[in-house]
C-alpha cells in the first residue's frame, strides 16, 4: 500500500466531513442547515483499493455537485413539486452527510410502515409521496412524542386527534399512537387541507403550523402569491424548513445507495390477527401464554400505555402475531388462555374471626372490603438481581397490576435492592394448645408447644410492623383519622419525627 493512496483515502474522509461543517448556517432550530457554495469535493474509485485499504476507509461519503442532485430530483416521479435550491440542498446534505445514521435508520424501518401507508393513500386517492411526511414528523417511531404534546407517527396534538376520531382513554389507551388509526386520520386531515389550498406543499405547511398561520403568510405576501416558496419568508421559522425537509427525505430515501448509505438490517411488519377483548387482561401474562416476549406484544399495540387492560375498556381489538393465532383458534383454549391472563384480585386463603384480628393494613384503600383488611398482611420484598415483576407476582400468587398499584409504579421497571410492598394472606392466629401427659408420652392436641405455662402452651406471635407509603396531599392528621385509635403524636413517636412535615413516598410505621 502506498502513502499516496492512504493520503487520498483520509483526505476524502476529512474533506467530506469538512464539507458538512463548512456549510453550516443558523437558519433553523430543528436542523443545522448547510449551504453549498465552495463545497469541497473528493472522489475515490474504491475498486482500485486493496482489502486492507478498504478496511481503513471507514465510510466513504460522496458529496455530489448541485447539477447531479437536481438531475436526480427531476427523475423522481412525484405529484408533489420537488423544488431544488440552496435551501433544499442544505437539507439534502444534512440527511446524506451530517446525519447519515438517521437516513440509515429510516431505511431499516420503512418496510414496517410504508406498505400500510400506501394502502391508505390509495384508499384516499392521494399522492404516494406523502408517506415520507411521517419520516419528517416522527422518524417512523409510533411512540414519538414532542415537547409540546404531539404524539405518534403523524404527531397529532390532542384536540386535533380528537377531531379526527383518535381517542385518549384514561391512562390506558392513546389512539394517536395506533399506526393504522392515526394514518387514516392524518390522511383525512391532509386531504381536507388540500381542498382548502389546492396545493400539496401548502397543505403540508398547514399540517405543520395550522391553516391560520398559512393564511396569515398568504395575506402578508400580498398580491396573488399562493405557493409555498412565494410565501416562504412569512411562514413560521419551523415551517420554512418543513417542505425542504420533506424534499430532502424523498431524495435521500431514493438515492441512499449513491451516497453510500445502506441499512445493516431491514425490518418488516409481521402478519397479525386481532382478538376483541371484553375483560380485564394482563398483557404480560397473556404473552407468556402465547409463548412470546411481552415487549413484542406491546410493540404490536403501541397505543397501549400500560401492560393491563381494565374491565371498563370494551371491544378492544388486541393485535397478536398470526403465528400465535392457532393457540386461540379453539374456543375452549382461548377461554383458558384469557382466564390465565386475567388480573384476578388477591383472594385470601385464610379467613380469620374479625373479633380476634382488627389490624388494618396501612396500604389498604379505605373502601376495601373489611374481610380483605382483616385477612391479608403487608410484607416487604427486596428486589434481587435478575428479578422482574412477572417473576415476583408469580412467586407471591398476585398480579403485576396489583404490585404496580401497591407500590405506585408507573411502569414494570424495577432495580435490585428496591423495596416492594406485597399483600399476602395473614397467617392463622396463634393457637392455644393443651398438653397432657399419658404415662411417658406427651399428647399434643394441636400445634407444637413453644412455651409452657401451667401445662398450657401458647405460641408467641412475632412482632410485626405495618408500613404506610405517604401519598400526595397526606398529612399526619388525615392519616391518623384513617386508622382509629392512632394519634398524630403516636405516629411521630413511632417514626421519631420532630415535626409534622411529611412528603410523598415517605414510609411511616403505623403499628
Amino acid at each position: 500500500m502506498t502513502y499516496t493512496k492512504l493520503f487520498t483515502v483520509f483526505a476524502a474522509i476529512i474533506g467530506s466531513i469538512w464539507a458538512g461543517f463548512a456549510h453550516a448556517s443558523n437558519d433553523s432550530r430543528l436542523l443545522d442547515r448547510l449551504t453549498v457554495e465552495d463545497s469541497v469535493k473528493f472522489r475515490i474509485d474504491t475498486t482500485q483499493l486493496s482489502p486492507e485499504e478498504l478496511a481503513l476507509l471507514v465510510e466513504y461519503i460522496p458529496n455530489e455537485p448541485n447539477e447531479v442532485i437536481q438531475d436526480r430530483l427531476s427523475c423522481i416521479e412525484s405529484e408533489i413539486p420537488l423544488e431544488f435550491n440552496n435551501f433544499v440542498r442544505s437539507y439534502i446534505d444534512y440527511f446524506t452527510i451530517r446525519n447519515r445514521k438517521y437516513t440509515r435508520t429510516m431505511l431499516t424501518r420503512e418496510n414496517v410502515y410504508f406498505p400500510m401507508y400506501e394502502k391508505y393513500l390509495k384508499k384516499h386517492n392521494m399522492p404516494q409521496e406523502l408517506k415520507y411526511l411521517s419520516i419528517v414528523e416522527s422518524g417512523l417511531n409510533p411512540k414519538a412524542k414532542s415537547p409540546v404534546g404531539a404524539a405518534g407517527l403523524w404527531q397529532f396534538m390532542g384536540p386535533t386527534g380528537k377531531e379526527y376520531g383518535l381517542k385518549v382513554q384514561d391512562n390506558y389507551i392513546d389512539e394517536r399512537l395506533d399506526p393504522e388509526k392515526s394514518t387514516d386520520s392524518a390522511l383525512r386531515f391532509l386531504r381536507r387541507l388540500h381542498k382548502m389550498y389546492d396545493d400539496w406543499e401548502l397543505a403540508m405547511a398547514a399540517y405543520n403550523c395550522g391553516p391560520g398561520n398559512v393564511n396569515k403568510a398568504i395575506r402578508r405576501a400580498g398580491g396573488g402569491k399562493k405557493t409555498f416558496w412565494e410565501i416562504f419568508p412569512y411562514l413560521p421559522r419551523e415551517t420554512r424548513g418543513y417542505i425542504p425537509s420533506m424534499t430532502a427525505v424523498i431524495y435521500a430515501m431514493h438515492y441512499a445507495p449513491e451516497h453510500n448509505i445502506f441499512s445493516d438490517s431491514i425490518l418488516y411488519a409481521i402478519d397479525v390477527d386481532t382478538m376483541l377483548i371484553n375483560q380485564p387482561l394482563d398483557l404480560e401474562k397473556l404473552a407468556v401464554e402465547l409463548h412470546m416476549n411481552p415487549q413484542e406484544l406491546m410493540a404490536l399495540n403501541p397505543e397501549l400505555k400500560q401492560t393491563v387492560l381494565p374491565k371498563h375498556i370494551r371491544n378492544y381489538p388486541l393485535r397478536v402475531p398470526a403465528s400465535r393465532s392457532a393457540l386461540l383458534a379453539d374456543n375452549q383454549d382461548r377461554s383458558c388462555i384469557l382466564l390465565a391472563a386475567s388480573p384476578v384480585p388477591l383472594t385470601p386463603a385464610v379467613e380469620l374471626n374479625p373479633e380476634k384480628s382488627q389490624v388494618l393494613l396501612a396500604s389498604a384503600k379505605p373502601e376495601a372490603p373489611a374481610s380483605n383488611k382483616d385477612t391479608v398482611e403487608q410484607k416487604l420484598y427486596i428486589v434481587q438481581s435478575g428479578d422482574n415483576l412477572t417473576r415476583i407476582a408469580n412467586e407471591h400468587h398476585v398480579t403485576i397490576d396489583q404490585l404496580k398499584e401497591w407500590n405506585n409504579l408507573k411502569s414494570t421497571r424495577i432495580k435490585p435492592k428496591q423495596e416492594l410492598v406485597v399483600l399476602q394472606p395473614r397467617a392463622k392466629e396463634p393457637n392455644i394448645v393443651l398438653a397432657s401427659n399419658e404415662g411417658n408420652k406427651s399428647v399434643i392436641n394441636s400445634t407444637p408447644v413453644k412455651k409452657v405455662v401451667n401445662r398450657i402452651s401458647v405460641e408467641k406471635p412475632a412482632k410485626e410492623q405495618f408500613i404506610y407509603h405517604v401519598q400526595p396531599g397526606d398529612t399526619l392528621w388525615n392519616i391518623s383519622k384513617k386508622y382509629d385509635g392512632l394519634t398524630v403524636e403516636q405516629i411521630k413517636k413511632l417514626n421519631k419525627l420532630k415535626t409534622n412535615d411529611i412528603k410523598p413516598g415517605q414510609k411511616l410505621i403505623l403499628s
